[in-house]
């Protein structure tokens, strides 16, 4: 499902050059694997319904990537759009560095379109729904992956066959308002957390908003899930 590419070395080199690039892959290769699987398992969980596919681009090795016991690798809460990611992996132990990774993310789910042409002014129906397979990674508005997310909100404008259904179409009341007190639902595999929150702005049904975790003081960004409920994963 998820894969990374190091691309071969082309053209003509001395032997003494050809195993300075094997080496160099041979070391530089864990390192991609270990970003590979941490994003991997970080979108999964905040996905869990989806494909998520990673391509960890190669990485130029300038110090010696095995001797490190402690590594940290940044977990990014939002992805940005495109799903390309940039973070900054260093080593703690037994010797200090850091280097840039360059990673992509496709996450790949299934979305609400238009079954057919909806009219202004009227509301949302089961019937009215079609769940397409789009990459996510690449939609830079508040879309729709269930049917409970958008039965009885009304059009607020004539939607063709085949849109994409996203919040800016539909008259969507405010379920969270700034300074509420939420509960964040967090669902990590099969395993689902619930802590309180205080919304830092106001929110419809699938927009994403900043929440302070009253427990942790951080500051987060989650998913309006229903009236005084928000979720870190859609």
């Amino acid at each position: 499902m998820s894969y990374f590419r190091i691309m071969p070395a082309i053209g003509t080199l001395s032997i003494l050059l050809s195993t300075f690039l094997f080496s160099t892959h041979c070391v530089a290769e864990p390192l991609q694997s270990i970003v590979e699987k941490h994003l991997y398992e970080h979108f999964s969980a905040k996905n869990p319904q989806s494909d998520i596919n990673i391509v960890v681009n190669p990485i130029n090795d300038r110090t010696n990537l095995k001797k490190c016991t402690n590594f940290d690798i940044p977990t990014p809460s939002t992805l940005p759009s495109g799903g390309r990611l940039s973070m900054r992996v260093r080593c703690h132990a037994p010797k200090k560095w850091a280097v840039h990774v360059m990673a992509k993310v496709n996450i790949f789910s299934l979305v609400a379109t238009a079954r057919h042409p909806i009219l202004k002014d009227s509301a949302i129906g089961a019937n009215d729904l079609s769940f397409v397979r789009k990459n996510t990674s690449l939609i830079n508005q508040s879309f729709f992956t269930a049917p409970d997310q958008l039965i009885s909100l009304t059009a607020r404008r004539n939607i063709p066959t085949g849109t994409l259904l996203t919040a800016n179409m539909l008259l969507i009341p405010k379920l969270v308002e700034r300074n509420d007190t939420v509960i964040i639902e967090a669902i990590i595999g099969s395993l689902s957390v619930r802590t309180q929150g205080t919304a830092l702005e106001s929110g419809k049904k699938g927009e994403q908003i900043r929440i302070l975790n009253n427990k942790s003081q951080k500051v987060i960004r989650a998913y309006v899930k229903s009236r005084g409920v928000v979720s870190v994963s859609r």
